[in-house]
Parts: C-alpha cells; structure tokens; sequence
C-alpha cells in the first residue's frame, strides 16, 4: 500500500511538473501568434454538380504564394482545354478529414491532394482510380522511394497499380538557431558527424547558454502523443539504430528479440535526454506547430522537423532566413553508415469515373517538370522534387542559400526510403494511433520502465495488423 502510494505520489509530481513547465512555455510563446486558417464549411457542400467540372481539393500550404501559384496552374488549364475546375483549399488536417468524411458518404472530389495517409488504405480497398496510363510513361522520372507510395495492392482486383500520382517529397530536417552557435563563438562546421557527439554538441550549447543567464533548451523533440512529429522522428531514431519494424514483405518483425531490443534503445535514449532536461518539459503537450514556433523564439537550440516549413516561412525575412536560421544534416548513424532519409510523399488521387478523362489530363499538366518545379519553388522550399529532372533547378543549387542546398544533398546523395506504411496500410494505422508518443509518454508521465513501454507499443502495433486492413 504504502509503495502504491508512493508511486501515485510521484506520478501527480510528474503531471503537475509538466503543468508548469507548459505553463511556463506558454509565457515564453505568448508574442507567437498561430494564425491558422481553417474551413468549416460542410465539405460535400463543395462538390461541383455542374456536368464537366472538375472539382479540386487542395492544401492550402503555409505561404500565400503556394496557393496563389497553384491557382495560377489551374486558371491556366482551364483556359487551355475551354473547361472549369472547382478548386476548393482546405488546411491540411482539416483536408484529410473532409476527404475521410466525403469516401464515407460517396460523394468524393474528383481530384484531392494527400499527404501518403490515405493511399495504401484506399487503393487496397479499391477507392481510387487506376493513374498508370499517367505514371508509366514517365515512372523512370522518379526515384524508387516516391514510387513505393503510389504502386500500391488492391485487393479487390487481387493486383498491383499505379493509384496517385507523385507532386513532391520531403524528409525530417534539422533545423537550428545559426545566432545562438554564433553567440558561443561556432559556426556550422564546427557541429560534429559523429552521432553521440552530434547530440553532444547541443547539449553543451545549452549549459554554455545557460552560464551566460540564457535558458534554451538544446534539443527541441516533439515528445507528445498529439505531434504526428513525435511519430516521425521516431522512426528516424528507429532507422539510425538499424531497428527493422517491417521487412520488405510488409510483415512485422516485433516479435524478434532483436527489434524489442532496438525499440527499448531507442526508448531508452529519447526518454533519458527528457529526463536530464535537454528537451523542454512542455514537449510532452506539443502540437505540430509547438517546435517551429520554440525555435523561432529562442526556446531551444535545434529541432527535427517535416518539411522545410521553419525556414521557409521566414524566406521574406532576409536576416531571420539567411543568418539566424540554419539546417543540417542528420550525423552518421552510430555504427558509422550514412544516415537513411525517411521521405513522404505528397500525391494527388482520383476518386472516379466522374470527369475521369478530365481528371487525367489536369493531372497531366500538373506534373510536366517546367510546371511542377514552378509550383514547389513557390512553397519556398518546403517540399522537394519528385522529377529527377528538376534537381537540377537553380532554385535548389543556389550556392548563396543556406537550407535548399542541403536538402536537396540529403535527398539525393543520401539513402533514401519510403515509410513502413506504403509496405503494409496496416503501418498507417500504427502511425495515426501515435504509438511512439504514447510509449514515450508512458516512460516520462507514468513512470513505467522502457521495457514495458516497448512491450507495450510491439502488443498495439500486433493488434493493430490483426485488427487491421490487411488480413
């Protein structure tokens, strides 16, 4: 009795510490205005029920020139084939869900972007039209990882095909504060790429900070089971360490001692950076948004981050982009090997027969390399191309651009590989359930051991693929 109270005891002083430290990060953020733009409009109130027109739902992205250069791309269209397209922009949860509610009902666009949470699932159960008439004579334009997204199984035609069309990639970057190192007397090279001495060097950087009176956090990991972040950088962590979740076949490999080990590991080393304060207490509560908005007020030092939106949102800031914000490339994985990169890729689907032909040739248009690079360039770096032809592009080789260039060097002297969920639907759910968040979650505010945790996560993931859409 007594030793159960004792551990609810701690337990509270766990909960009621990551209270205050939210508290506390809350006052730091509290000149951070979040502006995000949402559509609570009733989506199938958006559908075109005009005989010919197409009806598009698209992300409206994080910079206004994204959506205006996308509108561009469809008013064009429209002009060159005498036709109208509905265009509707959604943010983008709000579009996975709107998209989610419209397969439910039946009544689909013709046209929507996705963001490779969909696809598997939707191909598998036959929900999306066959795109290889679009894919097949340019499929060598692409790198095998963006592919891996869009050649998924339907099981109801019992084959492999072509279901999205590729627009752009990304990975997880590291983002960091240039003006902090530069504060210590460091610039960029001077960041080790050795692994344990790579997350060293952030560490130091905070104690050094914190002996001139400046508390910053070192290391900015979403550490939450609400940040898809969390999920994300996890598996880079999982990949660094050479933990195979799935083999090449989409089957788990959990069940092996050597898996269970690996995520303890992990666990392990993630929880323990929390635990000696060099990931902020709040991390535990952040969404998406928290970490970018951390950085840009000088919470913490460095932090992961899909897509290149940190930087990109600061590019009319000429200062903010060009001398206080850095990127850097993930260190050598702990055994020495170059680091894989973990790329999503974002697509457009077709949902029906419904102005197919329309839908093809919009899509067509979409993705000729002089079009599609125009529109990427316009989101100000945050995606990368799908095309090998367009890797090349000034835009990307600029010498003068502390981010583009090495985005583009990871993404394409680096390993590459698609996510475990374009193996096997199944793996999306374990995604959309946060599984690493919760198990990182039960270790910091619960006070389970890694061990129970990793025995945890591996028991969810099992009944999630035996729950789950491929049987």
């Amino acid at each position: 009795m007594i030793k159960l109270r004792k551990k609810n005891l701690i337990s509270l002083v766990s909960v009621l510490l990551v209270i205050i430290a939210i508290a506390f990060y809350q006052l730091r953020m509290k000149e951070a205005v979040v502006n995000i733009k949402t559509d609570d409009a009733d989506a199938i109130e958006l559908l075109s029920t005009e005989e010919g027109m197409l009806t598009i739902w698209w992300d409206e992205g994080y910079v206004e020139e994204e959506k205006t250069f996308f509108e561009k791309i469809v008013s064009d269209w429209e002009k060159e084939n005498g036709k109208k397209i509905q265009l509707v922009f959604f943010e983008q949860e709000k579009l996975i869900e709107q998209t989610k509610k419209a397969i439910e009902s039946g009544n689909t666009p013709d046209i929507a972007v996705d963001y490779s949470r969909l696809v598997p699932h939707l191909a598998w159960k036959d929900k999306l039209k066959d795109v290889s008439e679009i894919i097949k004579p340019i499929e060598s334009s692409f790198p095998t990882s963006v592919l891996k997204y869009s050649y998924q199984y339907n099981q109801v035609k019992n084959q492999k095909s072509y279901y999205a069309v590729p627009i752009y990639q990304e990975g997880i970057y590291l983002n960091y504060r240039q003006d902090l190192l530069e504060k210590l007397g460091y610039s960029a090279e001077d960041i080790p790429q050795n692994w344990n001495n790579f997350w060293q060097f952030w560490i130091t950087v905070q104690q050094q900070l914190k002996s001139q009176q400046e508390e910053v956090f070192g290391l900015g990991f979403s550490t939450s089971p609400y940040a898809t972040d969390t999920f994300l950088f996890f598996e880079y962590i999982l990949e660094a360490y050479n933990v195979k979740i799935l083999n090449e076949a989409g089957e788990l490999l959990v069940e092996s001692a050597e898996t269970r080990q690996g995520i303890i590991n992990v666990l392990k080393w993630w929880t323990e950076l929390y635990k000696n304060n060099y990931i902020p207490p709040a991390a535990v509560a952040w969404e998406n948004i928290d970490n970018n908005y951390s950085l840009y007020n000088r919470i913490i030092a460095l932090t992961p981050n899909p897509s290149l939106s940190i930087p990109a949102a600061r590019a009319q800031e000429s200062d903010v982009y060009l001398h206080q914000l850095g990127t850097v490339e993930f260190p050598r994985k702990p055994n020495g090997e170059p680091m894989s990169y973990l790329t999503v890729v974002r697509q457009a689907v077709v949902f029906s027969d419904r102005n197919f032909e329309d839908a093809k040739s919009f899509l067509s248009y979409l993705i000729q390399p002089v079009i599609l690079i125009n529109y990427i360039n316009a989101t100000g770096g945050r995606f990368f191309p799908v095309n090998k032809s367009n890797w090349d592009d000034p835009f990307w080789t600029n010498p003068e651009d502390p981010h583009l260039g090495k985005v583009r060097k990871m993404l394409t002297q680096s390993p590459t590989r698609a996510h475990y969920f374009s193996d096997n639907p199944s793996y999306m759910e374990v995604f959309q359930a946060n599984v690493w968040g919760q198990a990182l979650n039960r270790i910091i505010l619960d006070g389970i051991s890694p061990e129970e945790s990793a025995d945890e996560a591996i028991a969810q993931i099992k009944q999630i693929f035996e729950n789950g859409t491929r049987k």
